[in-house]
């Protein structure tokens, strides 16, 4: 059987005819499909391969199960590695590695161990969308001098949302940070890892962001381990340590493992998360302050 990921490619490209390269145990096409470009890379599996989805049903309940992305690393580093060098090279503008196709293509009757020959991840387009009214629109344009520049911040927050959605999670990380750090600086840049002593509005969207991660078992764990490692405790300042020494590696590129790199970026997906998730408590703040009553200001930002 033939396991293979295909991605639609964007960008000024320029050939002929199906671009196919062999390199053991991968092959490799870039070719067009309905008006569009597209990269496909696979390999050849055999029953016992961890690229195999599952389908697992328990009580009522059918579920999916995808093959982790740890099965299939080394091919999304390879399309990862001809997209760095394709921008480069050959107006390559990116390619979309969040919604993936997968594919598992029997060669013969006996390669049917597959109990899906296609699955299509289509991320982008399961979002759920909030309706827009007039009365948002009217009340963020009359209230726009009450509200400032925050407009500056929350851009910061809108970048890393795009990013994270799109998987870049290290850029997404430092834009989330910018944010941060745009509010709670007290110097010329960073945050003092005892700044939350001193902000209310920080240590709270803190603790909220502790309290709430508990619901995600995955993310809860990275920070507990990543506390440990630091020898630091499960609180508002071990988590705001933890993000200023992230945010110091990766400010750099001199080292692949620890510092910034972009064929990496799934180590960093729970940083990011949790990050996302203390910009997002503080916009929420930031953004309802201007209309709190100075007297009401303390026991707003401590709720």
């Amino acid at each position: 059987m033939i396991f293979e990921l295909k991605y639609k490619v964007y960008g000024n490209l320029n050939f002929d005819k199906t671009l196919r390269i062999k390199k053991y145990p991968y092959e490799i096409s870039l070719f067009k499909e309905d008006g569009g470009f597209y990269i496909s890379i696979s390999k050849k599996i055999d029953s016992n391969s961890v690229c195999i989805p599952t389908f697992v049903i328990s009580d009522s309940n059918k579920e999916i199960k995808l093959p982790s992305i740890d099965s299939y690393q080394e091919m999304e580093d390879i399309i990862s590695h001809i997209e760095s060098f394709g921008a480069l090279d050959n107006n390559l503008e990116y390619i979309d590695k969040l919604n993936v196709i997968m594919q598992w293509i029997p060669e013969n009757e006996n390669d049917h161990f597959s109990p899906f020959t296609k699955i299509k991840r289509n991320i982008n387009e399961n979002h759920k969308l909030n309706k827009i009214s007039e009365d948002w629109l009217w009340s963020t344009v009359v209230h726009k001098n009450q509200l400032g520049e925050l407009y500056i911040p929350f851009s910061f927050l809108r970048d890393g949302k795009m990013m994270f959605n799109t998987m870049k999670y290290q850029s997404s990380f430092c834009t989330f940070y910018m944010m941060l750090e745009y509010f709670f600086t007290e110097g010329n840049w960073g945050i003092k890892n005892d700044a939350y002593k001193r902000d209310k509005c920080l240590k709270n969207s803190l603790i909220k962001c502790l309290d709430e991660l508990k619901k995600y078992e995955q993310h809860y764990k990275w920070l507990n381990d990543e506390l440990a490692t630091r020898k630091k405790t499960y609180s508002e300042e071990g988590l705001l340590f933890t993000l200023n020494m992230f945010r110091n590696e990766l400010s750099h590129a001199v080292n692949k493992y620890k510092n910034r790199n972009p064929f990496n970026e799934h180590k960093f997906l729970s940083l990011t998360f949790i990050t996302m998730m203390i910009c997002i408590n503080v916009s929420i703040k930031k953004r309802l302050l201007p209309f709190v009553q100075p007297n009401n200001i303390d026991e707003f930002l401590e709720r």
